[in-house]
């Protein structure tokens, strides 16, 4: 039965374009659940990151909280008061002595608490100046963030609030930040349900923060069926497909240093490497592309391309690897996508890949792979291509069984009902 609301708190969407994509599957299923669904992103992305989304009718976007962060005035005033009130009600410090020693890690703190106290305050004012149900009303931050904190603190003064969040990767894994911190763990984590998007992420909670034990759920993230398979290659050229945002982290590079060496090594392959996506190291990469990969390999970098636009590029181009060599990840959506394309995907073992990446839909790679280690698994697909064709139906099955957004989503849902 549809009997309550849903007040999602976003990074930026649905005016981002890359971040939280993801999303634009999830907020159907919410959308035929709840009564009424209020997106509330916190920030503005980039221009050249924007989109417009149609959403159901039925969910509105309030940009209050938005324009409430970007107020310049009185900043420091707040921020003075925030580190006042911070030394009366929290133990970071005490917790977390290193960072006194650390300006950077400490700088971020302080960013970080401020942002939370600027949301509680702003989500108290929220509260009393509209006719909000708190009983049948969730709050829901698709990340760890200060809007968690920041809601979870108003939640001391107003305890009708219930506050949910996923887990998904930078904003879990401390090891993952600049000398493995992140702020207020403690405040941001200890709300009334948790829902990390991989086995590992739910782990490393159960470990690390074990009084968190009772209040987390594991919650795959899912894809749609597209209602086709995408077909290999039949004219003697190999084609590989990468998917991703062109930062640090996604070691986009490494890919290029690995088919250069397949391309010197073995001259008579004829290879084609398609990247969707951009970012700040996009023109980099093409770059590098262009100075080191011999002839024989192809590259095109499409930049982005809107959810639906990389379905039909795996609709209407034969691909026969989907390839990710990311140094952290929660569990890839875009994987995901390339599985229920039946795409075999060769990836690095880290965060939740495992989970969905194994011997039977393509191959594990090591956390941190050399490009001869990624460059012999591309070759091994291209020498056996009676076991890559065997990893596209078990590719097809292992989204079916486990990352079927309809069987994911609809689990997520019945959950957080019941809260």
């Amino acid at each position: 039965m549809r009997n309550k609301y849903l007040i999602l708190i976003t990074e930026s969407y649905p005016y981002g374009a890359v971040a939280e994509s993801f999303l634009d599957k999830e907020i159907l299923y919410l959308s035929k659940s709840f009564n009424s669904i209020i997106i509330i992103p916190c920030n503005l992305p980039p221009e050249i990151e924007r989109v417009e989304r149609a959403l159901p009718k039925n969910i509105a976007v309030d940009s209050s909280l938005l324009k409430f962060l970007q107020k310049k005035k009185n900043i420091l005033l707040n921020l003075f008061r925030g580190i006042a009130k911070f030394y009366i009600n929290f133990k970071e410090i005490i917790n977390k002595p290193k960072i006194f020693f650390d300006f950077r890690a400490l700088m971020r703190m302080l960013y970080y608490f401020y942002r939370a106290l600027l949301i509680e305050k702003w989500v108290l004012n929220y509260i009393k100046n509209t006719d909000i149900d708190l009983k049948n009303t969730i709050f829901y931050t698709y990340w760890l963030s200060p809007a968690t904190m920041g809601i979870n603190t108003a939640k001391r003064k107003c305890k009708l609030i219930k506050i949910i969040s996923r887990a998904h990767g930078g904003d879990l894994y401390e090891e993952r930040h600049y000398s493995d911190y992140l702020p207020f763990r403690y405040e941001t984590m200890n709300i009334d349900h948790l829902f990390p998007i991989s086995m590992h992420g739910l782990n490393y909670i159960r470990n690390r923060y074990p009084f968190l034990k009772a209040k987390c759920t594991l919650s795959y993230l899912g894809v749609e069926n597209p209602g086709f398979i995408s077909q290999t290659s039949s004219d003697n050229t190999f084609r590989l497909v990468t998917c991703s945002y062109v930062v640090p982290v996604k070691r986009i590079h490494l890919i290029i240093y690995a088919l250069k060496i397949i391309g010197i090594k073995r001259p008579e392959i004829k290879i084609e490497w398609t990247h969707i996506g951009y970012g700040p190291l996009f023109q980099q990469m093409k770059e590098l592309a262009d100075e080191l990969l011999p002839k024989n390999i192809l590259y095109n970098f499409l930049g982005f391309l809107p959810t639906n636009e990389v379905y039909l590029y795996y609709k209407n181009k034969p691909i026969d690897v989907f390839l990710n060599v990311s140094a952290s990840e929660g569990l890839p959506v875009s994987i995901m996508e390339a599985q229920s394309c039946g795409i075999p995907v060769i990836a690095t073992a880290v965060g939740g890949t495992p989970e969905i990446v194994n011997e039977k839909v393509g191959i594990l790679l090591s956390p941190n792979p050399t490009p001869e280690e990624i460059g012999s698994a591309i070759e091994y697909l291209i020498d056996n291509s009676e076991i890559a064709k065997q990893m596209r139906y078990s590719s097809i099955k292992n989204w079916e069984e486990r990352f079927n957004a309809c069987k994911n989503f609809s689990e997520f849902i019945n959950i957080i009902k019941k809260i």
